[in-house]
């Protein structure tokens, strides 16, 4: 089994945000394999059923708020008895243009407090991730406010399409493995 994980934060003030991007591909995936989510009893997220590559796939989306993905992470990946190796984890990234995707077999969290999270608890960082473009921020603006802001009118226009490559990304994860995957979707925008 195994398990795609989308970054951010719960409740309706937060759900078109630029640092909900990571719930945003999790519902498209949800969407294309016709599967709805449902709350979670054993640890603090929501949770849906499918099917990627003929892979059993969960996709979650944590309900602790980003600075504490990582634990509902764990508390899956217990549940389920799911390694690192089989997480595939996709937020958001200021420091990639929006449009851009960047997937990445492993590595640290940068400035991202969802990320630090995951490898807090996950205690490695052995695990595939999307990093799906939101930035950049314009020069002066405050980052929190940059990234529990809403997508202006031009950004909405590219965020269905950043939406779907993304989750394009994660699907070619599981049929073409992380490596192959980087070399399509890494040098590739959404103009």
């Amino acid at each position: 089994m195994k398990l795609v994980v989308g970054l951010g934060n719960p409740g309706k003030e937060y759900e078109l945000t630029r640092h909900n991007i990571g719930f945003m591909v999790v519902d498209e995936l949800a969407r294309r394999q016709e599967s709805g989510f449902r709350k979670m009893f054993w640890f603090p997220a929501r949770q849906a059923k499918c099917r990627i590559g003929g892979e059993e796939v969960r996709l979650l989306q944590p309900m602790t708020f980003m600075n504490r993905s990582g634990q509902a992470i764990l508390g899956a990946m217990k549940k389920w008895r799911i390694d690192p190796a089989d997480v595939v984890v996709v937020y958001d990234d200021v420091d990639v243009v929006l449009g851009g995707i960047r997937v990445r077999a492993k590595g640290s969290g940068g400035s991202h407090n969802g990320m630090k999270s995951v490898l807090e608890w996950l205690q490695t960082n052995a695990f595939p991730r999307v990093r799906v473009g939101i930035g950049p921020k314009p020069d002066g603006e405050d980052m929190i406010g940059f990234v529990l802001g809403a997508f202006d009118e031009e950004e909405h226009l590219k965020l269905e399409k950043v939406v779907e490559r993304a989750a394009d990304a994660v699907e070619s994860i599981f049929s073409i493995g992380t490596e192959r995957t980087m070399n399509e979707f890494n040098q590739s925008m959404i103009g």
